[in-house]
């Protein structure tokens, strides 16, 4: 029995939890409509500034008028367990022999398609099961039932320390990694702009001041803007407070954001389950970066990793709540979540559209109508970026159709995201059957759509395809963050402690049942895994305080600027490149990375072939081709270049082009222009 006064602080906290992510999903959704206004209007910061309070100050009315948090804290559901309904065999055969010749498949790396068929057998199989065992009660649709209004609203006083100490503690580990991201260098250049120059740009600021087009177009994440405005207001570089600020906050918030989703799934055990989920994105690190460890704790900077991390779970439960109960006042949470989505990063684009179509399935058997209302909430923001974006040309910057065209393996793409070996079979075993272990019924449903969507991708061509007819290819593998695959693996595992509690005789042995399978878990997931903070992993301990680029690289960066002036160009590796690129927008690169340059191949005055011939011979690895160096040189006008410290071949040739030494750091050797 938990104490009256430990149900209510226990209450207490999840209440505060979920007001906190509710105000910070309002916040991000706001932001994202200001920011996009002010693109339009071509405002400024101060304009984005004071139409964001306003924004926030209706907002913070509005919900102290609805109170939605009061309403929903009797409203949702407990734990549970599947209602008893009729027993469909074959379909539960058929799923869980299908998830099997899967996991085993991704486990041993057998032929492709002893994966994907039977991965899509289980899943169509769940679904159908999940739907059989949708309950349904003889209500009105969405009713809410005596016994869907939660009784501790955590299932223990102990639930909201362990969730706490979890949240704080990964926010602090945080804070100790270190793990260079190249995908930084657009964004994180763009909110330096902003911080500079209190201006949205809506051309290039990497190879000039806005003289070229913007290579990521149209500029629809609000989030770089939002760090840029940040930035600026304190008085420091983009970078450091992106680096800095960013990853403990969303970290902890993060945790909080997938406590919220099992309470809504009604887990039973929530302490261990979010522990079980918690330690397996853990010890989830490899060289691969899809796993939902690698994209965890040491990349929660970036806008599509909390996507991912934090506002896909509320994308959830919210679902979950219209589905539960279809009011017209729960759609504007909805929409919120479906601003907020398309302000963190461009992915959500599909991403969000799917989700919203997996979440309003289990009410399509009793109210469509109501069904497609909830889906044009959540995806209609979504999908008219999408419509936007198409009529406007859009691009991003990468190399699907050259030198990775293996990104369009299915093969490939399953295993960066599950890998292989035992924490594969593990890993896709729980994923599929998330349609028949989720205690919630509806969220059944939806568990089963999402993997059978991340199915999809798996099957041959079917990211080929999907690139030919929309542009959207290999990027496609993000729609298994949907499944929300962590929280799975939490529910497997103690679903599996109530079941052996449920069949041990034993009374001492049935109640330890599951704190027993969770230890296991734990002990097995440090054998089987990898923790996402090793070397091999390019993530390292380091001392807080820090951003998220190699001390060579910054370094060098900071003597770079020491020596040049505002429009300088600078010849680096792709590493120092990079630092600077985020470091700074008034001195710039010949490439941050070479296929940076190709959409603006044809671009007048841009000088695409010698601006990749010059990056390509500073980071290649042989000798590298010396025809015609002066004169890429001269034409880009390159003030100072920079060379690995043991690379004298290539430091000589600079020096025989007309460049001469400007300084030596512990890593690199730069020279300037004569």
């Amino acid at each position: 029995m938990v104490p009256p006064r430990a149900r209510s602080t226990a209450a207490s906290i999840s209440t505060w939890s979920d007001r906190l992510l509710d105000a910070v999903v309002v916040f991000l959704a706001t932001w994202t409509l200001v920011y996009h206004l002010c693109l339009v209007t071509r405002l400024d910061t101060t304009w984005a500034i004071v139409l964001e309070g306003l924004a926030l100050g209706c907002a913070a009315g509005i919900g102290a008028r609805r109170q939605w948090n009061r309403r929903d804290a009797t409203r949702e559901a407990p734990a549970g367990e599947p209602s008893p309904v009729r027993r469909s065999r074959a379909l539960l055969v058929t799923t869980v022999a299908g998830a099997s010749v899967a996991a085993v498949g991704m486990a041993v790396s057998a032929p492709w398609a002893l994966v994907w068929v039977p991965w899509l057998v289980a899943g169509v199989s769940g679904i159908v099961w999940a739907v059989a065992h949708l309950d349904r009660g003889g209500e009105e649709p969405g009713a809410v039932r005596p016994r869907d209004v939660e009784q501790n609203r955590g299932a223990g006083s102990w639930t909201a320390v362990v969730v706490l100490v979890w949240a704080a503690g990964l926010a602090a580990l945080s804070m100790w990694t270190l793990r260079p991201n190249p995908d930084d260098l657009f964004y994180l250049n763009v909110s330096q702009w902003v911080a500079a120059h209190g201006q949205f740009p809506v051309r290039d600021t990497l190879f000039a001041d806005l003289v070229y087009p913007m290579s990521n177009w149209p500029p629809m994440a609000s989030y770089d803007g939002l760090v840029g405005v940040v930035a600026r207001i304190v008085g420091a570089r983009a970078a450091s407070v992106e680096y800095i600020v960013v990853p403990p906050v969303t970290t902890a918030l993060s945790v909080l954001a997938l406590w919220r989703l099992l309470r809504a799934w009604r887990v039973r055990h929530v302490a261990w389950t979010i522990s079980v989920a918690l330690v397996f994105l853990l010890m989830d690190g490899t060289s691969s970066y899809g796993t939902p460890g690698n994209l965890f704790l040491t990349r929660l900077w970036q806008g599509k990793v909390i996507l991912l991390c934090l506002v896909v779970p509320l994308l959830l439960v919210h679902g979950l709540r219209y589905v539960e109960r279809p009011a017209r006042w729960r759609l504007v949470p909805l929409a919120l979540c479906g601003v907020a989505s398309v302000g963190l990063t461009t992915t959500a684009i599909f991403l969000t559209p799917v989700i919203a179509l997996a979440a309003m399935a289990p009410l399509v058997p009793r109210a469509r109508g109501r069904a497609l209302a909830g889906f044009a909430a959540l995806a209609g923001y979504p999908l008219a970026a999408a419509v936007v974006t198409i009529a406007l040309g859009g691009r991003s910057a990468d190399d699907f159709e050259g030198r990775r065209l293996y990104r369009f393996d299915a093969s490939w793409i399953g295993h960066l995201v599950f890998l292989s070996g035992l924490l594969a079979l593990v890993v896709v075993l729980a994923t599929l059957l998330g349609a028949l272990l989720v205690p919630h019924s509806a969220a059944r449903v939806t568990t089963g759509v999402l993997v059978l969507g991340t199915g999809l991708v798996l099957v041959p061509g079917a990211t080929h395809a999907a690139f030919d007819l929309t542009g959207l290819g290999p990027t496609l593998w993000r729609v298994s963050w949907a499944s929300t695959i962590a929280a799975l693996v939490g529910v497997a595992v103690v679903r599996a402690g109530c079941w052996l509690r449920t069949v041990t005789a034993e009374q001492r042995l049935s109640r330890g049942a599951v704190p027993l399978v969770g230890v296991l878990a734990f002990a097995l997931l440090a054998v089987i895994g990898h923790p996402i903070w090793s070397s091999d992993t390019s993530t390292y301990l380091h001392t807080p305080i820090h951003w998220q680029r190699s001390y060579s690289s910054r370094s060098v960066v900071a003597r770079i600027l020491h020596a040049t002036r505002p429009g300088d160009v600078v010849l680096a590796p792709d590493s120092v490149s990079i630092t600077l690129a985020i470091t700074t927008t008034s001195v710039k690169t010949v490439a941050p990375r070479d296929y940076y340059l190709h959409y603006l191949e044809r671009e007048p005055g841009f000088h695409y072939r010698e601006r990749l011939a010059l990056v390509r011979y500073v980071n290649s690895e042989g000798p590298g081709d010396l025809a015609g160096l002066a004169h890429d040189l001269r034409v880009v006008r390159v003030a100072v270049a920079c060379t690995p410290i043991e690379d004298m071949h290539r430091y000589d040739a600079l020096a025989a082009a007309g460049y001469h030494h400007l300084f030596t750091s512990p890593s690199y050797r730069c020279l300037e222009r004569d």
